[in-house]
């Protein structure tokens, strides 16, 4: 087992880390509101700031430093002593040397590297020995390890590279206050848009420019996050379903159909996908239909977690704007929590979304200012056929206006609202 010295070490270390200096993001406060009530889990794609957050809500609790205990569990020190006993050793040197007394706050990140977690965690929730925040790389984190365990004990966020909104607020190139100040900084707006459409979200990379991480980030969601969590070893086929899917960015696939192109089993090809998905690098949206059949056995949509990272991994052939412009819109609605579908019909619509009073909104992107006709038609069809929808919306490169209940946006804009 790993010596006391080197964890009151590594404590140290990373006491430092959340001390530093650190652009604010609008999550962190948002999650304070729930501090100290119940488990908090924090889970996204690895690099997406996490960390971070975890960091600024330290910061924003003002909290002594020695009721704080923040650990990265991909520490080098851990890697051969992943087990509950681990935890333990952890707690059991933070309360002996440095917090003995006052019910401390639990930072662990990247969590899901020690075995049977949730057991331990639960036990200090239950004992209301400390208030626990916890974050992964793994979308197990809402659903198997915590929806088992510790279930209605907990809080779940989620976190995304960042969205337009954030990019701009970390670059601080503009001041968003109102409407004018919108129309007023439109051309520097643009500008920005552009940069993010193809370098996609990821912090550090909005920060230093340097895009040659993006594919140690893809690697490391990889191995890391799949091959290694669970137990891959057909990693060639990994890597060339994943690849295909990126650069099919927006297009719809099926298992069938994969498995003519690749020539991979089923079983290998909805296993790798679901992984994929697990850990946030991809994401399959399936068809709107009150026919659960079709449903369950039409194409999916395939989109990815981040431009950038899809651009410097994926094999391109062209600048694939549209595609680009697509996965932004999905990435915004997939970060409000929105159910997203996409329809088919004689034409077809790109994302349909369901609203909480049961109403439907309708979404086209057409990345362009000549619009094609197919892309109003199969939104007027779509509400033509089911009465729920409430809104049509056709998103575009500049043009704004509305016609034949169809409100036309500026893309640039609407990720502004």
């Amino acid at each position: 087992m790993i010596e006391e010295n080197k964890i009151l070490e590594i404590i140290e270390e990373w006491n430092q880390y959340w001390q530093r200096n650190l652009i604010d993001r609008k999550i962190s406060k948002e999650i304070i509101k729930f501090a100290g009530k119940e488990v908090i889990d924090i889970v996204g794609v690895r690099r997406s700031g996490k960390s971070s957050i975890l960091a600024l809500i330290i910061k924003n609790l003002n909290i002594d430093p020695k009721e704080v205990l923040f650990i990265n569990f991909e520490e080098p020190a851990f890697v051969n002593h992943y087990s509950l006993d681990l935890l333990d050793k952890i707690w059991d040197t933070y309360k002996t040397n440095i917090n003995p007394e006052r019910k401390p706050y639990l930072f662990f990140d990247e969590i899901q590297l020690i075995p049977q977690w949730e057991k331990w965690v639960r036990k200090v929730r239950d004992l209301q020995l400390a208030h626990v925040f916890v974050t992964g790389s793994s979308s197990k984190l809402l659903s198997r390890e915590f929806g088992t365990v510790l279930t209605g004990r907990h809080i779940s966020f989620k976190i995304f590279p960042l969205s337009f909104k954030e990019l701009l607020y970390f670059q601080g190139k503009v001041t968003l206050k109102d409407k004018i100040s919108i129309i007023s900084q439109k051309n520097i707006l643009k500008k920005c848009f552009k940069e993010y459409l193809y370098k996609g979200g990821f912090p550090e990379i909005v920060l230093t420019d340097n895009k040659i991480l993006l594919k140690e980030y893809f690697e490391d969601i990889l191995y890391k996050d799949i091959v290694l969590r669970h137990e891959i070893r057909d990693v060639n086929n990994l890597r060339k379903l994943a690849n295909f899917c990126l650069t099919s960015l927006g297009g719809k696939i099926s298992y069938n159909s994969l498995k003519k192109t690749l020539g991979m089993s089923l079983d290998a090809i909805k296993d790798y996908l679901g992984y994929m998905e697990e850990a946030f690098l991809l994401f399959q949206v399936p068809i709107f239909s009150y026919s659960v059949k079709s449903h369950e056995y039409a194409p999916k949509k395939v989109y990815c977690i981040d431009n950038g990272l899809r651009n410097e991994v994926s094999f391109k052939f062209s600048k694939d704007e549209g595609k680009l412009a697509e996965n932004i819109v999905f990435l915004k609605l997939k970060r409000n929590n929105d159910e997203v579908f996409y329809w088919q019909g004689r034409g077809e619509v790109d994302f349909v979304i369901k609203n909480k009073d049961n109403s439907l909104t309708a979404i086209n992107v057409s990345f362009s200012n000549k619009i094609n006709e197919r892309e109003t038609k199969s939104l007027l069809e779509f509400k033509k056929k089911f009465r729920k929808t409430k809104e049509l919306i056709l998103l575009t490169k500049d043009i704004e206006r509305s016609e034949k209940d169809i409100k036309y946006i500026p893309l640039w804009k609407w990720l502004l609202d």
